[in-house]
């Protein structure tokens, strides 16, 4: 399972030292002055929802002696159980003790000791329910912790866990549970007499939600749902900025969420304050300007007539340098049937020299752009996870973006070379 690599609080240590979170700070103006032509109002829902992003991996081992373990209800006879520690929110902390238990012929269940008094009583179990309905491979749960402070309760934590899945380095009898460690304040905001989802991080620790900086989305389209994806116009992730959003034929930005208050405030913008750049499968992909490597002007538009691949990354991140091989492979082999590919890279102008050597040294010569000259395509597609690739066809529309889930071709790892053999021409 590959986790794209995203630039969140707890990554922001390793990215700020290739440069990449402070260029972007210094290089990128704010949304400009709002036009005071109204503000829309709405409140928050009374419970928190689950954010399935940015899942953290757990290992679970086999525990030596059940008898030691102080239970409400005993373990089903035949049951295999295993023991780790998920998060704890208030704690910041792996603190939360917890048995996954396995029955004969029954589905899986968490024992999670949430309130951390070294027993589990019955309200601190947690079932697991299949994820998909025809799967039997993927299980999910929600475990609630309780919150001390502020107007909600508790705070979910989703885990996933691939039953009959063995991974690399982990023994038979070892489990990998995967979990996730942040939650959405949500609430409904009336925009012009549309009841409108927003969703915000929310700090559990501080009891606080920061309209400027962290994950937030607004149900744009009106299916009731905010769309967290990559290249989704409904979600960004903010750094000391005021996103705006367009909801129908509105424009709109959070100005503040009053948590005391239970009190949503949006103002309006003119559209030319929306700088985002919406794309879509079978949507034309808007052309823009780079530097390349060699200092040459250059544009998008260049390729027309061939399948690009559109590759922003960085060799500060790890998982970009993983897809390397793939893509020199997907280079070399189909270059010659119309196949380029165009690398959007985000080191810094310091690093330039060696990045340059390393590809030219390992045979990967297509084009690459310098970060300081897509600056702002980076930020009006909202990419915070890298690697981002897309596939644009020959006239210039997308044929993918990735997203397997809705069944666009996958470009990565041997998922790309098998797409690429699919789509191309012979």
């Amino acid at each position: 399972m590959r986790i794209p690599f995203r630039m969140k609080p707890r990554a922001q240590a390793i990215v700020r030292s290739a440069g990449i979170v402070s260029a972007l700070a210094l290089m990128l103006p704010l949304a400009p002055p709002v036009r005071a032509d109204g503000e829309y109002t709405g409140k928050l829902e009374p419970q928190l929802r689950v954010n399935r992003d940015g899942r953290e991996h757990v290992a679970f081992r086999p525990i030596a002696d059940l008898s030691k373990l102080r239970l409400a209800k005993p373990i089903e006879k035949g049951a295999t159980v295993t023991a780790g520690r998920l998060y704890h929110v208030l704690n910041d902390k792996s603190a939360i003790l917890t048995l996954l238990v396995e029955p004969e012929d029954e589905p899986p269940y968490l024992l999670a000791d949430i309130d951390l008094n070294n027993q589990f009583d019955e309200s601190e179990r947690f079932e697991f329910k299949r994820g998909e309905e025809d799967n039997p491979y993927i299980w999910e749960a929600s475990v609630s912790q309780p919150l001390k402070e502020g107007p909600f309760q508790s705070f979910p934590l989703f885990v996933q866990y691939m039953k009959n899945v063995r991974w690399e380095g982990m023994s038979d009898d070892e489990r990998m549970l995967f979990e996730s460690r942040a939650a959405f304040a949500a609430g409904f905001v009336d925009i012009q007499g549309r009841k409108t989802l927003v969703q915000y991080d929310y700090n559990a620790r501080a009891n606080k939600i920061s309209v400027m900086n962290g994950r937030l989305g607004v149900d744009a389209d009106g299916d009731g749902e905010v769309d967290f994806d990559p290249f989704s116009p409904e979600a960004a992730e903010t750094q000391d900025e005021a996103v705006v959003f367009r909801v129908g034929n509105n424009y709109v930005s959070t100005k503040k969420v009053d948590l005391e208050k239970n009190l949503i405030t949006m103002r309006s913008h003119p559209a030319s304050d929306y700088k985002r750049i919406e794309v879509a499968v079978g949507k034309e992909m808007p052309d823009f300007e780079f530097t390349d490597f060699n200092g040459k002007k250059r544009r998008l538009s260049e390729f027309r007539g061939k399948h690009v691949l559109i590759d922003f990354w960085g060799m500060w991140c790890p998982p970009c340098r993983q897809e390397l091989p793939y893509l020199k492979a997907a280079y070399s082999r189909f270059q010659a049937r119309g196949f380029e590919i165009l690398g959007l890279n985000t080191d810094q102008p310091e690093v330039m020299p060696q990045v340059k050597t390393t590809l030219e040294k390992n045979g990967m010569p297509w084009t690459q752009a310098k970060m300081d000259s897509i600056i702002r395509v980076i930020r009006n597609l909202r990419i915070n996870s890298y690697p981002t690739t897309m596939l644009i066809g020959p006239d210039g529309r997308i044929i993918s973006l990735n997203n397997t889930k809705k069944g666009q071709p996958g470009l990565r790892g041997n998922d790309l070379l098998k797409s690429l053999d699919k789509i191309l021409p012979h």
